[in-house]
């Protein structure tokens, strides 16, 4: 059997320090760690091209490709090494040192299971966000698995890429992620492509080194630079996969976010976030409509 991990880092030397740390000392031996670099200036290039341990193969980016973009690379990277099961893992994820051994135990004795994903915990405390059913297609409406439920393995239809873990062989039949979605539904797009679905195995755990959002208020009052692909990517992922009645209704969802934020630019307050929010859901819609994918230089992280 050969086990083998991914990771994406971008200028988080330390928690790429304590991720790999976890990852190479599982219980349940390791053959190969492919991480890719993307771009990073703080440290991480020498960091990993200094590590003794071999079983870690760094590829270092000369441009910052985007969690979907590092994906994408590093998967194709494990492609090549004929993998029994791969390990899809953030920067900032610290899986528990049994984590892989319990799900390898479980995918030995499920064959007719094809990936696998375990519980994400942030302050301690199960983060529902990762673990995601698709509940009513014509809408794209998502519900999260609650808490209350991971009390032992189901089916699942997302797991984001923390934790996430998949048989080589169908990786090798649904193909790499789309690189094109620089950030955001690239993992939603991935899942959707996995015959028989995810199975959510809460006691395999992990501890997201991040913390939960509490944010409230309108949605369109927290529009940022990342919404930006997160609505074009979801447009792409729906049209991919759940049809025309579909997309029509999320290009209707987009057109009503633009009313509100017509209204927002009437209050002194809001004005500057509803002309922001014009100018970005202009460009969703028009790229959604033309098909237009990749990165784009209006919405990148120094910007917003």
């Amino acid at each position: 059997m050969k086990i083998g991990a991914v990771i994406v880092t971008y200028n988080r030397i330390n928690l790429l320090k304590e991720c790999l740390d976890c990852v190479l000392n599982q219980s349940q031996e390791m053959d190969s760690v492919i991480v890719v670099n993307n771009n990073s200036d703080d440290g991480t290039k020498e960091y990993l091209d200094n590590l003794k341990d071999k079983r870690v193969k760094p590829y270092h980016s000369d441009t910052n490709l985007g969690g979907a973009g590092g994906f994408h690379k590093a998967l194709s990277i494990a492609t090549k090494e004929d993998f029994d099961y791969i390990l899809i893992i953030d920067d900032d994820a610290m899986i528990e040192k049994n984590y892989m051994k319990k799900i390898v135990k479980f995918a030995e004795k499920n064959e007719e299971c094809n990936a696998f994903a375990g519980s994400v915990y942030t302050e301690g405390a199960v983060d529902t966000y990762h673990r995601r059913w698709l509940t009513l297609k014509v809408i794209f409406w998502e519900r999260q698995v609650p808490r209350g439920m991971y009390n032992r393995p189901r089916k699942i239809d997302f797991a984001t890429f923390c934790g996430l873990v998949i048989r080589g062989d169908e990786l090798k039949r649904i193909g790499l992620p789309m690189e094109e979605y620089f950030i955001w539904y690239d993992d939603s797009e991935f899942c959707l492509r996995i015959k028989g679905g995810i199975t959510l195995l809460p006691k395999a755990r992990l501890n997201h080194k991040t913390v939960l959002n509490y944010k409230t208020g309108s949605i369109l009052g927290r529009i940022s630079w990342k919404h930006y692909y997160g609505y074009r990517n979801r447009y792409d992922c729906a049209k991919r996969h759940l049809g025309s009645i579909t997309t029509t209704a999320i290009l209707m969802e987009y057109f009503v976010f633009y009313l509100g934020s017509l209204l927002m630019c009437l209050n002194g307050d809001k004005r500057e976030q509803g002309v922001y929010n014009l100018k970005m859901l202009r460009q969703v819609i028009r790229d959604c409509i033309e098909g237009n994918l990749g990165k784009n230089e209006d919405y990148l992280p120094q910007e917003g």
